[in-house]
C-alpha cells in the first residue's frame, strides 16, 4: 500500500487529542493516590463506542479555522518523509481506521506553530520525531478500542462513560488544587494556552480507562497465590523488606538574639535543662520554650538515617543514644541546642508473616501486567496496521 487516501465526509464525533496522554497518565496516578489504586475495576462493564463515520480530524479543524476547507492529507508510507505534516495528515491506519497527526501531537503542534522562532524545517523535524515516539502506543490503544467496540454491547457505552465521570472529576479536582484554580472556566482558560481543554482531557481519560479495563477483562490471572510463590519472592527480594537503622529525634533551640544576649539565653537553657532533669516532657518544653521552627511540631525533626546529617559529630552521637536519651547542650555561635532521641530503630528485615499481604499484591500486579501484555499481543497479531514508518531503516 503506497499511500492512504481519505475523502472528507461530515463528522459525527469529535476526535480526541492524545497529545495530553502523558499528562493524563500522570494525573491518573495522582487521582489513584499513593497506594496505586486503579480507577479501572478488574472486570469493568464496557460498551462499544459509536462506529467511526468519518476520516475528518475535527479537533484539528476546530483549532485552526483557516484550514477548514483544506482536504485531509494522506502521506506515502515510505522511508522518506516527502509530505509536510499537518494536523490532518494521516500517519497510520489500524484495521482501516486512520490516525492523524493531531491524534498524537495536537497541542504540541499548536504550540510550535505559534512560536515564530521555530523555523518550518525545525517544526517538521519536531513533529516527525514526536509522532514517531508516540505512534506505537497510540496504535496499541486503537487496536484495543477496536476489539472492545466489537465485543461489548453498544447499549453499555453510556453506562461506562457515566461510571468514569466521577473519577475524572477527582482528576480535575487534583489539577485545580495543584494550579490553585477554583472553577472549570478558569481551568479551561489555562488549558487553552496549552492547546487542551477539559473536554479533551475527559476524552483521553475515558480512552485510557477503557483500554486498561478491557485488557483486564481479557487477562486471566490465578485466583490464589500459593505459599511457595510467596516464599520464593520473599527470598529473592529480601532487600525490599529491610529497613536501615534510623532515629527519630527532637530538638530545643535557645537563640541568643531572642533573649537579648548570650547570658540571658544561657539562663533560659539552664532552666529548660533543669525541668528536663525533673522529668518534664521534652515535646511540651520544645513547644513552649524552643526558638526553632520545629517548636510548631513539638520539636520533632523526623526520622534520620546515617549519612544524611551534615554535622557528623552530632549524627554519630544521636545514633549512640537509646530511645528516650538526650544529648548534652551544644553551644553554637548564636544559640544553644539540646537533642533527644524519641525512637531508635535498628536495622531489620521484616518477617514473611508481616509482609505476606504486600508480597501477594506485588505478585498479583506482576501477573496481571504480564497477562495484559499477552492479551494485547494476541489482539495485535490479528490487527492490520500500516504506518508511515514501515520499512524505515534503524538509525545506526
Amino acid at each position: 500500500m503506497d499511500a492512504i487516501v481519505a475523502v472528507r465526509q461530515p463528522a459525527i464525533t469529535q476526535r480526541s487529542n492524545s497529545a495530553c496522554l502523558p499528562l493524563l497518565l500522570a494525573l491518573c496516578v495522582l487521582a489513584c493516590g499513593c497506594a496505586g489504586k486503579s480507577l479501572v475495576d478488574d472486570n469493568p462493564v464496557f460498551a462499544a463506542a459509536p462506529p467511526r463515520g468519518s476520516y475528518e480530524n475535527k479537533a484539528s479543524l476546530a483549532s485552526n479555522e483557516k484550514e477548514a476547507d483544506s482536504p485531509i492529507q494522506a502521506v506515502g508510507f515510505s522511508t522518506v518523509m516527502t509530505t509536510e505534516l499537518t494536523g490532518n495528515t494521516i500517519v497510520a491506519e489500524v484495521n482501516g481506521n486512520p490516525i492523524f497527526v493531531d491524534d498524537l501531537v495536537g497541542s504540541m503542534r499548536l504550540t510550535i506553530e505559534a512560536d515564530p522562532q521555530i523555523t518550518p524545517e525545525l517544526r517538521q523535524q519536531i513533529l516527525h520525531a514526536q509522532v514517531k515516539a508516540r505512534l506505537d502506543s497510540y496504535v496499541e490503544q486503537q487496536i484495543v478500542i477496536g476489539a472492545l467496540n466489537k465485543a461489548v454491547p453498544a447499549d453499555r457505552q453510556e453506562v461506562i462513560n457515566k461510571s468514569l465521570e466521577e473519577p475524572f472529576q477527582q482528576v480535575l479536582t487534583g489539577i485545580k488544587g495543584d494550579r490553585k484554580i477554583q472553577t472549570d472556566k478558569e481551568l479551561n482558560e489555562v488549558l487553552a494556552g496549552e492547546g487542551l481543554s477539559i473536554d479533551l482531557l475527559r476524552e483521553s481519560f475515558v480512552r485510557i480507562q477503557k483500554v486498561q479495563g478491557y485488557l483486564s477483562t481479557l487477562a486471566e490471572t490465578p485466583s490464589r497465590i500459593e505459599r511457595p510463590e510467596l516464599v520464593k519472592y520473599y527470598q529473592e527480594h529480601t532487600d525490599e523488606f529491610a529497613t536501615e537503622e534510623r532515629v527519630r529525634w527532637q530538638e530545643i533551640v535557645i537563640r541568643f538574639d531572642k533573649h537579648g544576649s548570650r547570658e540571658e539565653a544561657e539562663k533560659v537553657t539552664a532552666d529548660v535543662i533543669a525541668q528536663l532533669q525533673k522529668g518534664a516532657d521534652f515535646a511540651e518544653l520544645a513547644t513552649k520554650r524552643s526558638d526553632a521552627l520545629s517548636a510548631e511540631k513539638r520539636g520533632d525533626m523526623g526520622w534520620l538515617q546515617q549519612g544524611s546529617l551534615a554535622d557528623k559529630v552530632l549524627e554519630a552521637r544521636l545514633f549512640e543514644l537509646k530511645t528516650g536519651e538526650m544529648t548534652k547542650v551544644y553551644v553554637r555561635e548564636d544559640q544553644f541546642e539540646v537533642y533527644r532521641v524519641a525512637d531508635h530503630q535498628q536495622k531489620r528485615v521484616a518477617p514473611l508473616a508481616e509482609v505476606q499481604g504486600e508480597i501477594e499484591q506485588k505478585i498479583r500486579q506482576q501477573l496481571q501486567k504480564e497477562a495484559r501484555a499477552n492479551a494485547l499481543g494476541t489482539l495485535r497479531e490479528t490487527a492490520t496496521v500500516v504506518t508511515i514508518f514501515d520499512g524505515e531503516k534503524p538509525v545506526e
